[in-house]
Order: structure tokens, then sequence, then C-alpha cells
């Protein structure tokens, strides 16, 4: 009877902890989600130039009031820097302009609250991490925000100018109008962005892993080839270009990336060894 109430008493306790850590990420989902909707609303909808259309809107019998929202002025530069010359956009449907703004919108307000969003998963997750991982915890949260900036600057300046440049070959050797629908080009934008960007971070989980002894260096060292060959895939799946320029440039960062990742999970490893033995001698001579 003792045994059984004790028992009880420890499943409730456990309970009680799966809901207290279910209404804390709850209450941080809640402050990241506010983040990224009042940064995409100010995206969306704060004027270039306030001042213009304060001066504007109190002139008397003005017939026209100049507004123009940030995500208008991403939009245009966007185009600009993207489209190939000859290229046109067009509205396919009625809310294709909407969606394009929302999708934009959302795009820059989880960038712009992307600290936020950093600090709020790090203020979750630190309670349930050791000594030594909450010091790796900078440099890894670092690491992933660097390669994750620099696949999206990759994909932005090289990616997309070539497969849409590829793309209007190909509308042009069919004796077709250049004409792009809007919907589908802020689409492949933000695919091809956010996708690169991910991809690139792959090593980072894999020196977790490594961390974790899930994985050995050894292993990533022997199976690199594999490694390179598939991500060469995931690179032509995830890339337009039917050709192999793309996959090519996307390959050659992630070479220089996986190989200085092998050598930092060596370090990792040996770290980690040192942790497991360091933890057995305690326990021989306590």
């Amino acid at each position: 009877m003792k045994a059984r109430r004790a028992s009880s008493r420890t499943d409730r306790e456990k309970m009680m902890t799966f809901l207290e850590h279910t209404v804390e990420l709850l209450s941080r989902l809640r402050v990241i989600l506010i983040a990224v909707i009042a940064s995409g609303f100010f995206v969306a909808f704060w004027p270039l130039d306030i001042r213009k259309l304060l001066a504007t809107a109190l002139t008397p019998f003005s017939s026209s009031i100049e507004y123009t929202p940030l995500a208008s002025v991403i939009m245009k530069r966007m185009a600009r820097d993207l489209l190939p010359k000859g290229a046109s956009l067009i509205a396919g449907g009625l809310l294709d302009t909407a969606y394009a703004y929302l999708m934009i919108s959302m795009l820059i307000g989880v960038v712009l609250s992307s600290p936020i969003i950093a600090y709020e998963l790090y203020k979750f997750f630190n309670p349930a991490l050791y000594p030594h991982e909450r010091r790796y915890a900078t440099y890894i949260i670092v690491s992933f925000v660097s390669l994750f900036t620099f696949g999206i600057i990759l994909a932005y300046r090289v990616i997309l100018p070539i497969t849409f440049r590829i793309m209007m070959w190909f509308i042009e050797s069919a004796a077709a109008l250049p004409l792009i629908n809007l919907s589908e080009f802020i689409n492949m934008i933000i695919y091809l962005m956010v996708g690169v960007g991910l991809l690139y971070t792959a090593p980072v989980f894999l020196v977790l892993l490594v961390d974790r002894g899930i994985l050995s260096s050894e292993h990533l060292s022997k199976n690199r080839k594999m490694v390179y060959a598939a991500f060469i895939i995931i690179s032509a799946v995830l890339t337009p270009d039917p050709t192999i320029v793309s996959d090519t440039i996307l390959f050659i960062p992630f070479l220089a990336i996986y190989e200085g990742m092998v050598l930092v999970s060596r370090r990792v490893e040996k770290n980690r060894i040192r942790r497991e033995r360091q933890a057995e001698l305690e326990q021989e001579n306590p």
C-alpha cells in the first residue's frame, strides 16, 4: 500500500513537472509569436518616410497621400536584384499581392526578432543543460546563426540570380513571354533562402551528436564521401536549376565547412572522453 502511494505520488510529481514545462514552453512560444507578428506588422505597414506621410495627410485638400511601406520597398528591391532583364512580374490572382506582402513581412519579422527567438529558446533549454553544454551554448548559437546567415546570403546573391537566368533561357528557348507569377517568385525566394540556410547548419547538429556520443569523429571522417553525395542529392532537389551549376556552387563552401567540422568534432570528442573518465574516477573514489 505504501509503495503504491509512493508510486502514485511520484507519478503525480512527474505529471506536474511535465505540465510546468509545457506551460513554460507555451509562455516562451507566446513571446516569440508576439515578437514575430509585431516585427512583421512593422515591416508591412510602417512607411518608408513617415514625415512625408504626415505632411501630405495634414495638408488641407490633399488629393493623394504618399504612402510606401517597407515591405513594398523590399519587394521592389528583390525584383530589381533577382529578375532577369526582360522578365516581368504579374499578379496571377486577386490575393497574390496580399500573399506576397504577408510572406515577405513574416520572413523579415523572423529575421528581426531572431535575437528574441534565440534568447527564449535558450532560457527554456538552459535548465536541462550540463555545465559544459552551457559553455558550448554560445558557440553553438553563434555557429548556427553564422552558417544560416551565410546560406541565406549565398542563396540571394548567387544561387537565385543564376536560377532565374537559366529559367529565363528556357522561357526564351520556348518562344514564350517572360512573365513570372508574383506568388511563385516570392515562394522560390523564401524556399531557396531558408532551405540553403538550413542545409549549411547541418554540421552544427553533427557536432552535437558527437558530443552526445551518438556519432564519432572517425565515423564522420570515414563516411565523408557518403555525406558529400547526400548533400549533392539534397541540393539538386532543393534548387530548381536543371544544370549542375548551382549544385557545384553550393557544394564548394560546404566542403570547407564539413572538413572544419570534422576537426572540431575531434576536439569535442576528446573533451567528452576526458569528462567520462573523470566521472568514472569520481565514482570509484568517492
